[in-house]
């Protein structure tokens, strides 16, 4: 090779040499800057770290003492640096991007340094190559780090901190719903998100996150707890939490929503305790207001106070139920709530009211506020239309047993006959309310003496099925009162009938039907007409009052009118299950002459043939004084019932030892109801 050769061969390599080294010398300030940093960051040095960073990475990276670990988190590449890029920034000349390969596999990252105020170059911020479901991202340490250590604090403040500091790392939306609640509530649901977690665990999320929602999802013992974050005027805030669990107990599908349910609840207690029915209106389903609340009186029945401060809140979202279960030492009281159909896609489910259940502990009695208040108005309807004598509208309120032993064999005559003066009085003080499933008994002083009205559900509605009195001598069931005085009535009103000559027919099968076989065999299947006008049996069952009833053996019922100047005494028998004349004994005095017993007479004058047929129609004296009453000398209310202010002033008078009997004749031995 000529000199001349050589001395070209030399020239190039030295060119090329220089070359290499001013590239060199180019990327220097970013490899000592970016070296720094890694540097800090393997010897687990924050102040040197934060030294070599920008004021904002510091603040949204660096700002806790466990920065340092929660950077691991990030797992970033770690090994010898080798800046491969260096591109400037054409809009901020303060900034530039650099491309640097990590360790032995080369591992491509960006950084972005800034100058700081002291003119150095140092890290702003960290890009991290993500590849996931095929699509390839990059990441920033910085916002992950943000993320991270939002996620922290907001443990820290659930766990540690104040009210203020639990609702400050929460988004306006979740804000305004936690602030709500009561702060019995709101700290057990702080406990419920924060008391999962294991003291052995370490602080391990996985997070993922977009441009504004983030997802991170932390291990407790017995699942996770997943925290939804929003990206609010550059700072992450918590929008959400869920608990995933194998636990039902634990379980959380969404704080937002509980929260909300929890105050639709707190303003339906509040509105209630006001007895705001306008709000109620708004907070229960149309069937529970309108069916129950609406006409209720509020007062009747309380409810837990809206604050909480005696009942402990166990609460579960089921699909679209919220079950909510208020508890103290005396009681837990239930109410289900029905999730309604959203209008809009970001709108918060409205849950509303759908009933309400209280359940004793002591009495283990349960009442459902629907039944109580529907029972209630049902009541009011009854006892409104009882007193009128309206028998279709009592038909209305009254169970179908009720209907077909009682109200269904009723008319306008016969209703007016019935011992029902007690039910005159609508003015109604309740007393008390027992239930027992199916059953709700009411309680109520009415006309200044107390009754007990047994209300029975009856497809899906509370209906009088019964009424309790206590009026001394007579049954204390109202039902089986009426059932027997029925048949009693018809018989009078077909002697009536039967004065009438051309209504032989209708008079009998009225008789006949309401009279027992043997009754029917002695007497009137001897005869077509009422013989001697039915001894004017009539005069004595509708004037003289009724005074007592008692039973014997076989169901042998004896009820008794009037006393022993003037009255009757008639035996009942239970055949084909209703009850019917035997016999009627009619007192006209006291004297024993002066009683006379229709079925034997009857019988004894048809054989004789001195029964006589009517010829003409006789006038009817069968109409009840309107002073007629039943004979309620003792009302044998329990003192422990009696309110002081309506107890009787003129107590019963007892009989004197030589008295006589009202009817002055010993009766069967019977024993009353």
């Amino acid at each position: 090779m000529s000199r001349a050769v050589r001395s070209f061969v030399w020239s190039l390599g030295l060119a090329a040499t220089i070359a290499g080294n001013v590239a060199g010398c180019a990327h220097l300030i970013e490899t000592r800057a970016i070296t720094a940093f890694a540097n800090s960051l393997e010897a687990k040095d924050l102040d040197a770290l934060k030294d070599a960073t920008s004021d904002d990475f510091k603040n949204r990276t660096l700002r806790t003492a466990t920065a340092m670990e929660d950077l691991k988190i990030l797992r970033l590449p770690d090994g010898k640096t080798t800046v491969v890029k260096v591109e400037p920034n054409e809009d901020d000349k303060n900034k530039k991007k650099v491309t640097v390969q990590v360790g032995e596999d080369k591992k491509e990252i960006f950084y972005e340094l800034s100058r700081d105020e002291a003119g150095r170059w140092v890290v702003d911020d960290i890009y991290l190559r993500q590849k996931k479901k095929g699509l390839v991202a990059y990441k920033s340490v910085s916002e992950q780090m943000d993320l991270l250590l939002t996620v922290r604090e907001f443990l820290d403040a659930w766990h540690h901190g104040t009210r203020d500091q639990v609702l400050d790392v929460t988004t306006p939306k979740l804000h305004a719903c936690l602030e709500e609640l009561p702060p019995s509530v709101l700290a057990q649901f702080t406990r419920q998100v924060t008391q999962g977690k294991s003291p052995t665990d370490k602080f391990k999320p996985t997070a993922s996150l977009d441009e504004k929602v983030a997802v991170v999802k932390l291990p407790r013992m017995s699942g996770e707890n997943i925290v939804t974050l929003a990206l609010k005027k550059g700072k992450w805030q918590v929008s959400d939490v869920a608990i995933a669990s194998k636990d039902e107990e634990e379980k959380l599908p969404s704080l937002l929503n509980l929260a909300h349910a929890v105050n639709r609840c707190v303003s339906f207690l509040s509105a209630y305790q006001d007895e705001d029915k306008r709000t109620l209106g708004n907070l229960c389903t149309r069937e529970f207001f309108d069916g129950s609340l609406s006409f209720a009186d509020l007062k009747q029945v309380k409810l837990p106070d809206p604050q909480l401060p005696e009942h402990e809140l166990q609460v579960k979202l089921r699909g679209n139920r919220a079950d909510f279960t208020l508890r103290n030492d005396s009681e837990f009281v239930v109410v289900d709530m029905q999730r309604q159909p959203e209008t809009a896609t970001d709108a918060l489910p409205t849950f509303v009211v759908s009933d309400v259940t209280i359940y004793e502990i002591a009495s283990k009695q349960e009442k459902r506020l629907s039944a109580m208040f529907t029972a209630q108005g049902i009541l009011e309807v009854f006892i409104d239309a009882l007193a009128r004598r309206k028998i279709n509208e009592v038909k209305h309120c009254s169970t179908q047993n009720f209907t077909s032993r009682v109200w269904s064999k009723m008319n306008e005559a016969i209703v007016s006959t019935m011992p029902l003066e007690s039910f005159d009085a609508t003015q109604v003080e309740y007393v008390s309310a027992s239930f027992q499933g199916a059953l709700t008994k009411i309680d109520v002083r009415q006309g200044g003496q107390m009754m007990t009205y047994l209300m029975r559900d009856e497809g899906g509605r509370f209906k009088v099925d019964d009424i309790e009195w206590q009026v001394s001598g007579v049954p204390k069931s109202v039902k089986l009162a009426l059932e027997v005085m029925i048949p009693i009535q018809d018989f009078a009103s077909g002697v009536s009938l039967g004065r009438d000559a051309n209504q032989q027919s209708e008079a009998m099968e009225l008789i006949q039907s309401n009279c027992s076989n043997e009754f029917n065999r002695a007497v009137w299947m001897q005869t077509k007409f009422v013989p001697s006008s039915g001894m004017s049996a009539d005069t004595f069952l509708m004037q003289a009052p009724l005074t007592s009833m008692a039973i014997g053996e076989n169901k042998q019922i004896e009820v008794r009118f009037g006393d022993n100047l003037y009255g009757a005494k008639v035996t009942m028998r239970q055949e084909h299950e209703r009850y019917v004349v035997d016999d009627v004994v009619l007192v006209a005095g006291a004297e024993e002459s002066q009683r006379m017993s229709m079925r034997s007479t009857l019988r004894t004058m048809l054989a004789k043939g001195e029964a006589r047929a009517p010829q003409s129609i006789v006038p009817v004296h069968n109409v009840a004084p309107s002073d007629r009453r039943v004979q309620q000398a003792n009302l044998e209310v329990p003192e422990d019932v009696i309110d002081p202010r309506y107890a009787p002033t003129n107590p019963p008078r007892e009989l004197e030892p030589d008295e006589p009997d009202p009817f002055g004749d010993e009766p069967e031995p019977a024993k009353s109801f």
